[in-house]
């Protein structure tokens, strides 16, 4: 009989209920915040928020292979039979490589399938949420990745920021387009694409982003029967609101998350300020 596990990146715990599943274990990344460093699990949200407008230096790592091991034998000695490895995005982080050296490391039978969707942190945890009840239902282990394929297929996620300092002191931006851009409140709106974080668009406005939001939340349900969505905005509850509004009015039928927290890696890259949405659809 089948026992089947979800080992996922401490990146996708943006909502509560994942993490509180037995079956559900977590391969922390680190926060670096002027030479100390941090597991995601040991910052509160208070102390991120606080730390991130007092440090001057600040990055992020991914696990060691041994963290994703440490889980893997975890798992086997819970008896365990099957796991389904879940990681944000390969191409902005090599936590999905760490995950694979470390299956390769096993000595003990186990079924285990690496995957990395085209996303991260909240995307990925719209897609988790979901697999995790199938678990719970009682799905076969070959059910549940071949749902996880069908979901994460094409998925989508967009947000804004307040400014561009943090993607700049996280080390995801020049120092020139930066100031440039929080100088002339230039809005970005960025989109992962083949699992790139892009700048497609620049807006001077949040009603400019929100349209460029829609534009897209609009084409997606033309194409996919089933929706997910989950519109997160951090310290921006009006926008939130109004995509909220926008997706509900466009898709009646989108089952609707919202989101207000990101863990400490995305906060140090991101900031605090912005808001957006995850897409996924069958």
């Amino acid at each position: 009989m089948e026992k089947i596990g979800i080992l996922i990146d401490s990146t996708t715990l943006t909502r509560p209920d994942i993490a509180i599943r037995p079956f559900v274990k977590t391969a922390d990344l680190k926060v670096i915040l002027d030479g100390e460093e941090f597991e995601e699990h040991e910052l509160s949200k208070e102390a991120m928020l606080e730390k991130l407008h007092s440090a001057k230096k600040m990055s992020t790592s991914q696990p060691a292979p041994g963290k994703f091991l440490e889980k893997m034998e975890e798992f086997h000695r819970e008896e365990y039979t099957h796991i389904l490895v879940i990681t944000l995005s390969k191409e902005i982080s090599g936590t999905y490589q760490a995950a694979m050296i470390a299956r390769s490391m096993i000595d003990f039978p186990m079924e285990i399938v690496v995957r990395a969707p085209q996303v991260a942190s909240f995307g990925v945890a719209l897609g988790v949420g979901i697999l995790c009840e199938m678990v719970e239902r009682g799905a076969s282990f070959a059910d549940l990745v071949l749902r996880y394929e069908s979901l994460f297929r094409d998925a989508t996620l967009m947000f804004t920021l307040a400014d561009l300092m943090n993607l700049f002191r996280g080390g995801r931006l020049g120092i020139v387009s930066a100031l440039l851009g929080t100088i002339l409140r230039i809005k970005p709106v960025i989109e992962m694409k083949e699992g790139k974080l892009e700048l497609v668009k620049r807006e001077r406005t949040n009603a400019g982003c929100l349209e460029q939001f829609t534009s897209k939340i609009k084409a997606f349900g033309e194409t996919h029967k089933n929706v997910w969505v989950d519109v997160i905005q951090i310290n921006r509850p009006e926008w939130g609101e109004k995509l909220v509004a926008a997706v509900k009015n466009l898709i009646p039928q989108a089952i609707i998350r919202i989101t207000d927290y990101l863990t400490p890696v995305f906060y140090t890259h991101l900031g605090d300020e912005g808001f957006g949405f995850a897409i996924l659809g069958e």
